[in-house]
């Protein structure tokens, strides 16, 4: 008997969380969602509004699944954009301080969809990433603690461990997310040549200072390509071990946190790097955290104090006391349902048909679906730069990509330097394949306005989109650039 609870005790440890770190989870969480916002509003105009390079009538025509929705549809104009990310911000805000968290949740996972299906050209891994978490998130009490709403619980506690069908959720996203990752690198690059993370090295959009020092040493290289994908692929399946369990954990997060940032430190990949290792505290084993916890006890008496009269001075006395929280069936349920749905769908991705044709609109509807083929199968090879030649009224030819400075052809010393920021890139990326040439004229028609909109004194009359592509071959040689012309657009003075 003693033998069969300790097996279910230590199958059951597997799928526990600690509610002190998904509350942390939430906290880091909101605070990259914050500063994605950000981001975002600095290129509002670009690529949200009617005069940007995707107006809604683009979207609709090309981009558009009737299951979508978009609060940031409502509107074109840049000022009423910029109400709704007010909004959606507040929603982040009261996320992060944990206020009426269920509710601020549900409405940040809203505006997040929303978000992503305004533009899809911009939308990168670290997005569904971030989006996957916070629906998971609707469904665990991540704002039992360490929140705004946890000033009403005068509930002493006395275990902070959560058993639910959302923690096992939670979990299996992660393992999702490097599993199938690695499944589906799948060329010799990644599992007999070891050369992908030289090749994708050499993509100069993408590459750090630090990436930079790195490339020369090619088995370095070779090594942390067998590395990487090993990782990716063992450190998953690991997380289902039932025995020395928390052990197991720490390594595993000790080891993402590493893997996560060797790619920041080498790649600008936006918020992909920051989000993996982010979402890795929610794992943080309960014995840790009580380590910790006894560690800086007088602190943390000092500030349960301060929350103490807080919750005297602002919190009416009359609240109902809240007890920790147990997972609620109808809630289960859906959760359950929904993690069998994006099994399914990774399943899909890797070639295994599970989900029938008549289901697909689930995913598309409350944008389950996901894709973790970062440079997968293969890395791209096909680098290069943009230029973009403007020819003003005396015949002068400048490059708006480089503020106007005379029309050069030349490689530059660093093209990540052309590059404003990740969500620019992506778009680039996006763009140069002949399948979608129809945004290009989007994007020129953009340029050009916004050029002469604001230098009046050096105002162009044409220009024309140019892509200097640089292809990648091995042993550090590039075939010859190659100039590749994608759009000409024309205004009248």
């Amino acid at each position: 008997m003693q033998e069969q609870n300790f097996l279910v005790k230590s199958i059951r440890s597997v799928f526990i969380v600690d509610l002190r770190a998904i509350a942390m989870m939430r906290i880091a969480l909101s605070v990259i969602l914050l500063t994605d916002i950000i981001f975002r509003i600095s290129d509002l105009k670009a690529f949200y509004s009617g005069q940007g390079v995707l107006p809604l009538k683009a979207l609709f025509a090309y981009l558009w699944n009737p299951y979508y929705t978009s609060l940031f549809n409502l509107t074109e104009h840049p000022y009423l954009l910029s109400v709704l990310f007010a909004i959606y911000a507040a929603c982040v805000f009261c996320l992060l301080v944990g206020y009426k968290t269920k509710w601020s949740t549900i409405l940040t996972w809203i505006f997040l969809m929303s978000l992503h299906n305004r533009n899809p050209l911009i939308i990168q891994a670290g997005d569904h990433l971030l989006r996957m978490m916070v629906f998971w998130g609707i469904f665990l009490p991540w704002g039992y603690l360490y929140s705004f709403d946890s000033l009403k619980n005068i509930q002493v506690k006395k275990s902070h461990v959560y058993e639910s069908f959302a923690g096992i959720a939670y979990i299996c996203q992660i393992a999702f997310l490097y599993y199938f990752s690695a499944l589906l690198k799948s060329s010799p690059e990644w599992r007999t040549d070891y050369t992908a993370i030289y090749y994708a090295l050499s993509l100069d959009q993408l590459t750090r200072p630090i990436g930079r020092l790195m490339y020369p040493y090619y088995d370095l290289m070779t090594y942390m390509t067998a590395s990487v994908f090993y990782i990716e692929f063992f450190l998953p399946l690991l997380l289902f071990v039932p025995f020395f369990n928390k052990w197991i954990r720490m390594v595993i997060i000790v080891a993402i946190a590493l893997l996560q940032f060797g790619i920041f430190l080498t790649m600008n990949v936006g918020l992909f790097s920051i989000t993996g290792v982010v979402i890795m505290i929610g794992l943080i084993p309960t014995d840790f955290l009580d380590k910790v916890q006894y560690r800086f006890r007088e602190t943390i008496k000092k500030w349960e104090g301060a929350v103490v009269r807080l919750r005297l001075k602002y919190i009416s006395s009359k609240e109902k006391t809240i007890h920790p929280p147990k997972p609620v069936l109808y809630s289960e349920i859906l959760v359950s349902l929904a993690l069998i749905y994006v099994l399914g769908w990774n399943m899909q991705t890797v070639g295994k048909k599970v989900i029938p044709d008549n289901m697909i609109w689930i995913g598309d509807l409350f944008k389950l679906h996901q894709q973790w083929g970062m440079f997968a199968p293969s890395v791209y090879k096909d680098d290069g730069w943009f230029i973009y030649l403007g020819v003003q009224e005396n015949g002068n030819n400048i490059d708006l990509l480089r503020d106007g400075a005379p029309l050069s052809m030349e490689r530059p010393e660093l093209i990540s330097d052309l590059v404003k920021n990740d969500r620019w890139r992506k778009y680039g990326e996006n763009i140069l394949p002949i399948d979608n040439a129809h945004y290009r004229p989007y994007l020129c028609d953009y340029l050009i306005t916004e050029w002469n909109s604001l230098n009046p004194e050096k105002r162009i009359k044409h220009l024309s989109i140019i892509y200097m592509l640089e292809v990648t071959m091995p042993d550090y040689q590039t075939e010859p650039v190659r100039e590749e012309h994608l759009c000409y657009c024309e205004v009248e003075l």
